[in-house]
């Protein structure tokens, strides 16, 4: 079917406008006429938008023809793909019945004529423009007509009040639909036009592509389902679309990163540079300008001789500036990324339709004025219009949320239309930009050579470049704004369509004015781009931004933490002081939790203690849960809180301590890791016998990751054999951290009585029930003086290597004083350059008390420690974070627990006070939620306050979030990175034995895997069983215990799976031919090559192309890629994934018609397989560093069992136990424990920790890959 002409008086006039629907594309061809009018027709009137509108209609979008209704009423409509509704004026509108140009001259709508017309939401199509012009009226239904394709049923709206004269078919992201902003729910969504061609079987995917000619020319078509391959020359990229900064799963525009600008004329190249790259910028069709960062704009106006004229708000330059040779070169995503070249004649566009201004004096004095297509703004995102997109092939993809783009093929007049072969598929014939990741790098910014400007300038008369010419002036003096741009769509919530919330297209603020000697603020017009009008949001939003700029200017001045507390009132600075956020890690088994016990007993938080595994059936405290108490090992990391009165020089000071109790066992090696990420400080616990333990080393390589200041206690001092200055030289040695005893024990193992106080020179003892007295006394006892003396000097020596006062006293040989000595410990502490040694007996209630003074003298308080968030509007640049709580609130999820009344959320306040009713923004997907009720935890018991302050540590219901997400009050873009999540290790089958029970396993699982992100759910897609994965045996147990103790759900287990990997040890040739037919188009590719190990990184797989000649196209070398990565993600031996390998495919074959992407990525696939075994491919197990403690009598015993595992790596033998160290197979170590308690009669203990991938034995290997082939044929023959 043919369209119809319409002429468009004073404005566009719409040609012929064809579509065409066949083979699942749909193509529409789109003009954008203009008819000349008298320039003394622009003369400013009055200021009254109807009037800027009207000017704004001069020149517009693109417009292409329609039919609605039956029988079929044919519409000029403009595209738009900012916007996501179709809408069309009704034929009674007012501004309908206007006669001459000013009426609906492209087309009106009347229902009464339709006979399938049915109104679906009567007064609720509701659409604004941030000009202030707007439509009502209805939502409707009815057909649709484009060419051959017919839509039934489409959805619009027809404008019933409105003050524009002509419809617009948008086809952006559906829920910029008007109807989300006036119900303010996605909910109310409804099928668009590409959507809806989708349901209708025409397309088979939401995406289409746009080709927009030369300007000369004014034409183009939209392409829906497929691209064209003939309007566009050389290579098309894939590029991302980024979501909105609020909510990372939200796409509303298509906003992409403009990463590098080149200015390139005869004269020669420079590269433009501004602050704002990466700078976000949407491609959109529906504006004619494009608008970059003022720096930026300016720069490119230097390069052509553009000037800002305040006469038109616009930058302009002469006319005949578009007979200029020098193009600007656009560059995406990255340095590897799509480059688009824009020529000048592309640039320069005539001021209005008739007789052009001219310059009355400078430089240009007598020449026509023209505006420049690019125009400075202020604020993200920054538009690319017409000027830009003339010269790209665009593809929208807004199922993958990407973009394809080339350079256009101006006045092609071929084409070749592929379409997209399913929903998901990729953009066919584009390979996606390398490297995309290093699009967020900010490069330096510099100011440019403009040795390109004289080469854009030369048609100045002159050939120089043009300098600064002061005000220009024009003939006539003054005009009114002549034509300019479709703006952005506002929905009746005052936000625009498409945009970030409080980020306008047009912009809320003023535009800066560059080049005069004065700026001025033009926010009522803004260079023809329609405004929003003021509203209590955009007031919001204008503090919100107020707010934000305080904060980012407090954090950019480089405020430190002790200049953040000096600016606090007394009060503040006092509380902030005397808070100390701790945790106690140790090796399991080490004495924590009976430390914790005893801390919150002498605090007062408790009234009795109560032992791990005790006899009166209570247990601890801070094991809360059923299996902690009867294993008598710590599961849950648990929470505390609790005030501790020290007294110094007969002063006392209250201290909060807010507590972490974490466990021992690597099996819960995530729950130190959380804890460790929120703490400021942390107490490790070491045995006085054992020293540092395997577990030990591991929660010192936590302190270290996330630079948590520590203090070690060397416990169980009552034990035989305890020596606590081999722990303290293990710590040195071992943990590779400069430490020294600030005490030394009175007495020894049964005798042991309490300890010496080597700063002060006093004995330290407990006495009372349960020691609850602490006696203190000024005389050391005098077989103890020498001893005292010796440590006293080795804990100066050990200061003076680690702090430079105490270094300068030592050299001057000066006797520090005591305050001397704390203030250096203190220093070097929260420094993480020392630890201070402290040593007592847990279980024997002595010399905890001192251990609590050592925590509020040594470690730091919030204030000491730098906190820092990632700004996302900087790149994720780092900020400090300060404990104020007058500043934005920040703070951190770190932990999540099922509770009788929902989910409990621990978070960790930063920065800012967290209030009882307060809204947060969670920094991952935006959205917006209310804190019901905050409590302050004591293990499992809660306490509700009203607020927490900066520094403090709370826990919140009524949060849905993830572990690890970032909270804020939404006046700041900041979020803060995780915890380190470490890789499962094993992997068992699951499944529930009554199959009435499948809804509460499901339940169970997602909490589990909300709860440890170490335990992880996968359903094995060939067996479909459901898999769970985990830190080891244990930790795997206790879950599957569990599910039965609190879901009541009894479970059937597989045996456990060890998480294999396969790889190839030598290079292997290959030239793989895929050739097959189907009645159809075939398959035929050709693939030549080699697989190598890889040496650069035996943990991951490289690919390579050394492809010449071009005998496999770009395009197809990157299926080639994608299909080695799918092959390395099962391996053919045992189906685990490949490591260490390298492909290189150097040559191959393609086939006019059967070649494709899905060819060339089979072929790669079978090449690599039939490779791999030539290749000597063997399978990797992991071994485990394994660390068994027992009685030295069990030595020969232990050895026995340990040869058949693994290779013993260490061996440690004390006075009465010895440590073994071994290297040991995953796969031998199943049921190792009941092993091990048979040979030590219960005795003994271990823990296992990956340490690394190594070859299986053949004998191994030979019997997994018979076993796995077996599996294989039994899921064959079913």
């Amino acid at each position: 079917m043919k369209g119809h002409n319409t002429a468009v008086v004073g404005a566009l006039l719409a040609g012929v406008v064809t579509a065409t629907s066949a083979n699942g594309v749909v193509q529409w061809d789109i003009r954008k006429d203009q008819q000349l009018q008298d320039f003394r027709k622009l003369h400013k009137r009055g200021s009254t938008f109807e009037e800027i509108v009207t000017n704004e209609r001069a020149r517009g979008g693109y417009f292409a023809t329609c039919r609605l209704g039956t029988p079929g009423q044919n519409l000029t409509l403009q595209l738009d793909t900012g916007s996501s509704d179709i809408w069309v004026p009704d034929s009674d509108a007012k501004v309908c019945k206007t006669g001459g140009p000013q009426g609906c001259t492209l087309g009106t709508f009347d229902p009464n004529e339709s006979e399938t017309f049915l109104v679906v939401r009567e007064g609720e199509f509701d659409i604004k423009y941030v000009d202030g012009s707007s439509s009502k009226g209805d939502y409707f239904t009815d057909v649709f007509e484009i060419g051959g394709a017919t839509l039934q049923n489409m959805t619009m709206g027809l404008g019933i009040k409105t003050d524009i004269a002509y419809g617009l078919v948008g086809v952006g992201y559906a829920v910029n639909e008007a109807i989300v902003g006036s119900t303010q729910s996605t909910a109310s969504v409804y099928p668009n036009l590409p959507v809806h061609m989708v349901n209708e079987g025409l397309i088979n995917t939401v995406a289409y592509s746009l080709w927009l000619n030369d300007l000369d020319a004014c034409s183009g078509n939209i392409l829906f389902g497929g691209i064209d391959t003939e309007k566009y020359k050389g290579d098309l990229t894939r590029i991302a679309i980024y979501p909105t900064h609020r909510n990372p799963s939200l796409y509303t525009a298509f906003l992409v990163a403009l990463t590098s600008l080149e200015a390139d004329s005869p004269s020669g190249q420079d590269t433009l540079t501004s602050e704002k790259f990466p700078i976000p910028v949407v491609l959109d069709s529906g504006t004619t300008l494009s608008y970059l960062p003022n720096d930026l704009a300016s720069q490119i106006w230097k390069e052509v001789g553009a000037k800002y004229a305040p006469e038109f708000q616009a930058a302009v330059l002469p006319c005949n500036a578009k007979q200029s040779k020098g193009h600007f070169s656009f560059g995406f995503a990255g340095p590897k990324g799509p480059r688009i070249n824009v020529t000048m004649d592309e640039l320069v566009l005539d001021m209005t339709t008739g007789r052009a201004p001219i310059f009355s004096s400078g430089t240009y004095k007598g020449e026509d004025v023209c505006q420049f297509g690019i125009q400075n703004f202020t604020s993200a995102p920054y538009l690319l219009g017409d000027t830009f997109l003339r010269s790209a092939y665009v593809v929208y993809d807004l199922v993958n949320n990407q973009i394809g783009i080339a350079a256009t093929d101006f006045n092609s007049t071929k084409s070749n239309i592929v379409p997209f072969p399913s929903m998901s598929a990729q953009i066919p014939s584009a390979t996606v930009a390398p490297d995309q990741s290093e699009a967020a790098a900010r490069p330096s910014v510099t100011e440019p050579a403009y040795s390109a400007g004289p080469g854009f300038q030369e048609f100045n008369s002159g050939n120089t470049a043009v300098e600064d010419r002061g005000d220009l002036s024009f003939s006539p003096p003054f005009l009114a704004k002549m034509r300019v741009i479709r703006a952005v769509a506002a929905l009746n919530s005052g936000r625009a369509v498409g945009s970030r919330q409080g980020l306008r297209y047009a912009g809320l603020g003023c535009r800066v004015v560059l080049n005069t000697p004065s700026a001025q603020c033009y926010n009522s017009r803004l260079s023809g781009l329609r405004h929003f009008s003021r509203s209590p949001s955009s007031r919001a939003s204008s503090a919100a931004e107020a707010a934000l700029k305080q904060a980012k200017d407090t954090a950019a001045a480089g405020m430190t933490a002790e200049a953040a507390v000096a600016s606090m009132s007394p009060a503040e600075a006092k509380r902030l002081s005397m808070v100390r956020n701790i945790g106690i890690a140790a090796h399991i088994d080490s004495g924590k939790t009976t430390v914790t016990e005893r801390i919150l007993y002498y605090t007062g938080r408790t009234k009795a203690i109560h032992e791990v595994r005790g006899r009166d059936g209570v247990g601890a405290k801070m094991d809360s849960m059923e299996l902690e108490r009867e294993r008598g090992i710590t599961i849950q990391s648990a929470a505390t809180f609790a005030d501790w009165r020290k007294v110094e020089n007969g002063v006392e000071e209250t201290y909060h301590f807010n507590l972490i109790d974490t466990p021992g066992h690597i099996d819960f090696t995530i729950e130190v890791e959380r804890a460790m990420r929120v703490l400021d400080g942390a107490v490790m616990v070491l045995c006085a016998v054992s020293g540092v333990q395997s577990q030990t080393i591991t929660v010192d390589r936590q302190m270290k990751r996330y630079n948590v200041p520590r203090l070690s206690f060397v416990n169980k001092m009552d034990r035989m054999g305890a020596n606590p200055f081999r722990a303290v030289e293990l710590i040195n040695t071992k943990l590779k951290i400069p430490a020294a005893a600030i005490q030394i024990p009175i007495g020894s193992e049964k005798e042991f009585e309490g300890v010496v106080d080597l700063i002060h020179m006093r004995a330290i003892r407990n006495d009372g029930q349960r020691g609850i007295n602490v006696k203190v006394s000024n005389h050391v006892p005098e077989e103890l003086r020498e001893l005292a003396e010796q440590k006293r000097q080795e804990l100066i020596e050990k200061l003076a290597d680690v702090d430079d006062e105490m270094a300068e006293m030592f050299l001057e040989e000066q006797t520090p004083t005591p305050e001397q000595i704390k203030a250096a410990i203190r220093r070097a502490t929260i420094a993480l350059k020392f630890s201070p040694v402290l040593m007592g007996t847990a279980l024997g209630d002595k010399s905890i008390q001192p251990m609590l003074d050592a925590v509020c003298d040594y470690l730091p308080n919030p204030g000491n420690v730098e906190n820092l968030a990632l700004d996302r509007s900087k790149g994720e640049a780092p900020v400090q974070l300060l404990p104020y709580d007058a500043l934005p609130f920040v703070g951190l999820a770190f932990k999540l627990e099922e509770n009788p009344y929902g989910q409990l959320t621990y978070i960790r306040v930063y920065q800012g006070i967290l209030k009882k009713g307060q809204y947060l923004f969670n920094a991952r997907n935006n959205k917006k939620v209310r804190i019901p009720r905050i409590v302050r935890m004591h293990s499992n018991e809660m306490e509700d306050v009203s607020e927490v302050g900066a520094g403090e540590i709370c826990a919140v219901f009524g949060v849905e979030c993830a572990s690890g997400d970032t909270f804020t009050d939404g006046r700041l873009p900041y979020g803060m990175s995780s915890m380190f999540v470490p890789d499962s290790v094993m992997s068992l089958s699951i499944k529930p034995k009554r199959s009435s029970d499948a809804d509460a396993f499901s339940k169970a699982m997602n909490r589990f895997m909300r709860e440890d992100p170490t335990f992880r759910l996968h359903v094995d897609s060939e067996s479909e069983e459901t898999i769970i994965s985990g830190m080891g045996e244990l930790h795997l147990d206790i879950y599957v215990e569990r599910l039965r103790r609190e879901y009541k759900v009894d479970c059937e287990t597989g045996k456990p799976r060890v998480a294999y990997r396969e790889t190839i040890n030598k290079r292997v040739d290959f030239d793989f031919l895929l050739k097959r037919q189907s009645g159809g188009p075939g398959d035929y590719a050709r693939v030549v090559g080699w697989i190598e190990p890889n040496e650069e990184n035996t943990e991951t797989n490289k690919f390579e192309s050394k492809v010449v000649g071009g005998n496999i196209p770009d395009k197809y070398v990157a299926a080639c890629g994608k299909g080695f990565e799918e092959a390395c993600i099962k391996g053919p031996l045992l189906g685990h994934k490949v490591i260490g390998s390298a492909m290189v495919v150097t040559d191959g074959a393609t086939h006019v018609t059967d070649s494709s992407d899905y060819a060339f990525n089979l072929a790669t696939q079978m090449a690599f397989r039939k490779a791999f075994v030539e290749a000597g491919g063997q399978v990797l197990e992991p071994l485990m560093k394994t660390t068994i403690t027992a009685p030295a009598e069990f030595q020969g015993n232990i050895l026995m069992l340990m040869n058949k595992r693994g290779s013993i790596v260490d061996t440690e033998v004390g006075a009465d136990e010895f440590t073994m160290i071994a290297d040991c197979s995953l796969n031998s170590m199943f049921g190792f424990s009941t092993h091990l308690r048979a040979a030590t009669q219960g005795k003994g203990e271990f823990s296992m920790e990956f340490s690394h991938y190594a070859a299986a034995p053949p004998h191994l290997q030979k019997e997994l890959v018979a076993e796995y082939e077996k599996e294989l044929d039994a899921k064959r023959t079913k």
